[in-house]
């Protein structure tokens, strides 16, 4: 398998340094470290590197985002769905912002030409309705600024912003939960189910949920150990090339004492989740 990345190749367009067409042909990988020695599990270790192209080639790609499953499932606005792949395409680039006329935002949310053809009902059908559901399910926040010509709004830019530990938590939580009443807790609102008269009430499901890892966050450094590995690997990759020990004191001081009762799941979201908001906030060090 390592073998195979190691033999993978990306050929783009491009233009030599005469000005004509040409392909550009290059590695994903540059180098890779695998360990050799056997500790008796079936577990291993390896750490490979990409390419300068390839990272310039898949931050700036149009096709492959992470997404959450449980968040496209939940979604109930296919215009929220569209809206939130296209947040989580841009969520990690330097500008974190997508910009684009009437008909662009229109191809790009999958709107029909023929519907909401005034825009403070496209803004309320649409707009309004999918930024609520982002906001509830997505890992990130969505923000837009419309742009006008006289009293014509003629373009909108969309910023997406990671949430803050305490706002992953209570997305991971609102995940977990189920569907019904989920537009109501969106809207401040309680959801309340009356049974008829002379109807007797079903028996309640006892559902069995898997026990999540009982590990809390490490107090020490990162750097190093097995136990700290997990959160090691998600500071790395979500991190942005911050030091792990520098981001997880962070992360401490802001969580506080909600840390010490963080556990499994919402511990690992909480913690992935601080970890954008910090590039977001700081950038990519120099």
């Amino acid at each position: 398998m390592l073998q195979e990345l190691h033999r993978t190749l990306f050929a783009v367009d491009d233009k030599s340094w005469r000005g004509k067409k040409a392909t550009l042909l290059f590695s994903l990988i540059s180098r890779s470290r695998e360990e050799t020695e056997e500790e008796g599990g079936e577990a291993g270790w390896i750490e490979w590197e990409f390419t300068p192209d390839a990272r310039k080639l898949i931050q700036a790609s149009e096709t492959y985002a992470v997404l959450n499953r449980q968040a496209v499932l939940g979604f109930r606005s296919n215009y929220a769905l569209k809206l939130y792949e296209l947040g989580a395409l841009r969520l990690h680039r330097r500008q974190a912002t997508w910009r684009g006329d009437m008909q662009a935002l229109r191809a790009a949310l999958g709107i029909p030409p023929e519907v909401y053809t005034d825009f403070a009902q496209l803004r309320r059908k649409v707009l309004e309705k999918a930024k609520a559901e982002i906001d509830q399910l997505a890992h990130f926040r969505v923000e837009w600024r419309e742009i006008r010509q006289g009293r014509t709004v003629t373009e909108l830019e969309f910023r997406f912003e990671p949430k803050g530990a305490p706002e992953v938590i209570e997305t991971v939580d609102e995940l977990d939960r189920h569907s019904a009443g989920r537009q109501a807790r969106r809207e401040g609102a309680v959801e309340s189910i009356s049974v008829g008269k002379g109807a007797t009430p079903a028996p309640p499901k006892v559902v069995e949920r898997k026990k999540p890892t009982e590990t809390g966050f490490p107090t020490g450094s990162l750097r190093y150990g097995e136990y700290e590995s997990e959160f090691r690997s998600i500071g790395r990759q979500y991190g942005g090339g911050w030091d792990v020990d520098m981001i997880a004191d962070g992360f401490r001081a802001q969580m506080g004492e909600r840390l010490e009762r963080l556990r499994g799941a919402k511990l690992a979201a909480a913690w992935k989740g601080f970890c954008e908001g910090w590039v977001n906030r700081r950038g990519r060090p120099q």
